[in-house]
């Protein structure tokens, strides 16, 4: 017998197409290789259910027109993934007498401090460049801190490999001598630093941005250098003992 009451029909073909399309949503995620279905989980609000708090959900349809199922209620939501404006910011990087220009992208909400040690990729290049940062500017205004957006200008040091001021005092004469070394490479006060094959003690360092250590053990990465002071031994004779001998 052929069932002739339409509105049974109708409610079976509605179901039908409802199952459709909710694997059509699922086969067309498993060919979709955006970011987010690769994790396979997203937190947003769900209108059934959560309309205020994100509840976590299945993504079952990424790209343009992103689809997730409510792990809570089962709700199929769509959804819009907000982006991170980007902004591109001249570095200059120096490194003793040379200096290095290039630009560098960043997320308009990447916040930076003066004194911060980040790497920075040149855009064209791709080199990375591992500095410290001197100075922030923004039209020729330095601030300590800033986000992405308000700075056109990021000064910076590298640190990956420096060269260290070391100057050498032997009674009423000072010399000085450069020595190049990783940025992480650490003098100790008291130790001895070895140039053209001779060793001097540490007597103190002076750091960048002010002040010294000289207390025997207190180490300082080389990154953070302004000068090494270091003294030529001299051998101390007992005037007795030699009398004696």
């Amino acid at each position: 017998m052929i069932n002739t009451n339409t509105d049974d029909f109708k409610e079976e073909v509605d179901s039908v197409e409802e199952v459709q399309s909710e694997e059509n949503i699922s086969e067309e995620s498993g060919s979709d290789s955006n970011s987010e279905s690769e994790f396979g989980e997203i937190e947003l609000k769900c209108p059934s259910c959560s309309p205020q708090d994100e509840t976590w959900h299945q993504i079952i349809k990424s790209g343009q027109s992103p689809v997730a199922r409510c792990m809570d209620c089962g709700q199929i939501n769509s959804y819009r993934i907000s982006r991170p404006k980007k902004k591109t910011l001249k570095i200059i990087v120096s490194q003793m007498e040379n200096t290095t220009v290039f630009q560098t992208t960043f997320n308009e909400e990447e916040r930076f401090f003066v004194d911060d040690e980040i790497i920075v990729d040149d855009d064209i290049s791709g080199t990375a460049y591992p500095i410290v940062i001197t100075s922030l500017g923004m039209k020729e205004q330095k601030r300590p801190a800033a986000f992405a957006k308000d700075l056109d200008t990021i000064w910076g040091r590298a640190i990956d490999e420096v060269t260290v001021k070391i100057a050498i005092q032997d009674k009423d004469i000072t010399k000085s001598f450069d020595q190049k070394v990783p940025g992480d490479f650490s003098y100790i006060v008291g130790q001895n630093v070895k140039i053209d094959g001779k060793t001097y003690p540490i007597v103190s360092i002076k750091i960048r941005g002010g002040g010294f250590r000289s207390k025997a053990g207190e180490t300082v990465l080389a990154k953070k250098i302004k000068r090494v002071y270091a003294k030529k031994p001299h051998r101390m004779y007992d005037s007795g003992k030699r009398e004696n001998r």
